[in-house]
């Protein structure tokens, strides 16, 4: 039986898809989605990590709106968890040897459009609220994840 602990279901669900849909407050007010690779770290359970670069449009527009929304689906669309939260731009090396441990070989997308590894960056999202939806089970569960 699949876990009904939305914050396991999370980490359960990205170490098989390992992508999802990041969405961001744009400059002209609108939501801008995009797809990313994720990862979550052992010790920090209430956090959602991606690799981005320095000069991406994402990290301008957190440095302008930190509030994001993220959205995983299982492939047969049975299991889709969203999460909302605050995002942050971070240049720590010692997260970044972790998140790119973590993301591992997913990242060939990535390094193609960005070969030089100065230019990369975390973007570390503190979730706020994650709801796990099983449409097919009739599970809906919303919890506020305390910070």
């Amino acid at each position: 039986m699949k876990t009904q602990d939305p914050l396991h279901a999370l980490r359960a669900l990205i170490d098989s898809v390992r992508v999802g849909i990041l969405a961001t407050v744009a400059p002209d007010g609108h939501p801008h989605l995009r797809w990313m690779t994720a990862a979550t770290l052992p010790q920090t359970s209430g956090c959602l990590y991606a690799a981005s670069s320095v000069d991406s449009p994402k990290a301008a527009e957190l440095d302008a709106s930190d509030r994001v929304q993220w959205s995983f689906q299982s492939p047969g669309l049975d299991e889709i968890i969203t999460v909302r939260g605050r995002a942050s731009v971070l240049d720590n090396p010692a997260l970044k040897g972790e998140v790119l441990e973590a993301l591992g070989p997913n990242l060939s997308n990535f390094w193609r459009a960005h070969p030089d590894p100065a230019c990369l960056v975390v973007i570390e999202t503190v979730i706020d609220q994650i709801r796990l939806f099983r449409p097919m089970e009739g599970l809906d569960i919303r919890t506020e994840v305390p910070s």
